[in-house]
């Protein structure tokens, strides 16, 4: 069965103990239920409510409601909401990733330009420390991407004020998109030729990507992920031509644009999970 907000507020719902009813349905909570956290609401529900208004407070109850079941915890997750929640902090990530030697760019956390060493050279790359999404006072929603920028760009002047995170620079060849489910891992790459530091301002990009195993990338990513603890994870790296660099893990992240058979695989080993007996049945 698959819920969100949006499909709740719209339908005849009743959470009794560990039971939720939904549209006559019912679902257990309990240890021999497996379940998969896919988001909480779709990216437009209810944005652009104004904190402490009547409308403000049905959002919250109706995310209250579907994060009470996401945390049940009798419940076994392909990935726990409240790993999923810590593992979006790309320090966490980070940190993680050097622990177990997996290469990442050097990145100091500031609000000013002036802490990125100088040895890195005049273009940085800058990414935000917080959400990547935001609203304008005209309720424009806005998109903030990665970017390399020059030191002496005005726009990092736009980001005075609130910490942001600054990276060395690292060339790449390829983008890989590394997708982990429990032990399995399939990569993709995508020639990084001609495109932008972040490839999703391309829509040709994503559909462009080509299978390609990368058995030592994918025991890392297997093992990053088992680190954060998360069961499913969608991860961004980068092949230099010389090594390959973790950039950005996402707890919730796609995978249907990558090509088949490794979209189709991801899917299976997904629903296999939420098939097979639970570990209190086994």
């Amino acid at each position: 069965m698959l819920v969100n907000t949006a499909v709740l507020e719209s339908a005849e719902i009743v959470l009794h103990g560990p039971s939720l009813s939904l549209e006559g349905r019912s679902i257990a909570l309990r240890k021999t239920t497996r379940g998969w956290i896919r988001r909480l609401a779709p990216p437009q529900w209810r944005t652009g409510l104004v904190s402490g208004s009547l409308e403000s407070a049905v959002r919250s109850a109706w995310l209250k409601l579907v994060t009470s079941v996401a945390e049940d915890p009798d419940v076994e997750w392909v990935s726990p909401y409240s790993r999923m929640i810590a593992t979006e902090s790309k320090l966490l990530q980070a940190r993680h990733a050097a622990r177990l030697d997996i290469a990442v760019p050097d990145t100091v956390v500031s609000t000013s330009i002036d802490a990125a060493p100088k040895w890195w050279g005049d273009i940085v790359v800058v990414k935000p420390l917080g959400p990547a999404q935001y609203r304008r006072e005209d309720g424009e929603a806005m998109v903030v991407l990665a970017r390399d920028l020059a030191r002496s760009d005005p726009r990092l002047v736009d980001l005075a004020g609130a910490p942001f995170l600054v990276q060395q620079a690292v060339p790449a060849k390829r983008h890989l998109r590394v997708v982990t489910v429990g032990k399995q891992a399939w990569t993709c790459a995508l020639d990084a030729r001609d495109l932008p530091l972040d490839w999703r301002e391309v829509r040709e990009a994503h559909h462009s990507f080509r299978i390609a195993p990368s058995p030592g990338v994918e025991r890392q990513a297997i093992a990053l992920a088992n680190s954060l603890g998360v069961g499913y994870s969608s991860q961004d790296w980068i092949d230099t031509g010389a090594n390959h660099v973790f950039l950005d893990l996402n707890p919730a992240g796609q995978w249907l644009f990558l090509p088949d058979p490794v979209s189709q695989g991801i899917a299976a080993a997904i629903a296999a999970f939420l098939r097979s007996p639970s570990r209190d049945e086994e």
